[in-house]
């Protein structure tokens, strides 16, 4: 019976310890958490602008939303599209820093278009950072 006593015992300190653990650990995450957002997971209403500050600002006129024709959104390419057209028109396999001449887009955006197209079967790997289309 004292046996059961004492694993009770070394149990029940270890869960306290645990517990304190877990209250440090929840302290720091509360200082991430979003301030606009109350307890129960509702979003509170933005804060507004000091009265201040908007009387003494320069009044803007709200821009419109310029529509683009079809035509007009059609003549931008995807970024996966530009580096597929590259990588087809090059002879042999293509290197990453010369994409990124080409493109000028920046070398991550370049490994996820990448990694985008080798999923579609368009593009493969010849060696580290050699790319051919498939």
């Amino acid at each position: 019976m004292k046996e059961l006593e004492t694993i009770l015992k070394t149990v029940s300190d270890g869960l306290k310890i645990l517990a304190q653990g877990v209250n440090a650990i929840a302290d720091k995450l509360e200082k991430f958490v979003d301030p606009r957002k109350e307890k129960d997971g509702k979003p509170q209403p933005e804060p507004k602008p000091d009265e201040h500050r908007a009387e003494t600002s320069k009044k803007r006129t709200p821009q419109k939303a310029v529509k683009k024709s079809v035509s007009e959104r059609k003549k931008r390419t995807a970024a996966s599209d530009t580096v597929y057209e590259i990588i087809g028109s090059t002879k042999g396999p293509v290197d990453i820093s010369v994409l990124v001449e080409k493109t000028g887009f920046q070398k991550k955006k370049i490994h996820n278009v990448l990694y985008r197209l080798k999923k579609q079967g368009k593009v493969e790997t010849v060696s580290k950072g050699l790319y051919r289309k498939a």
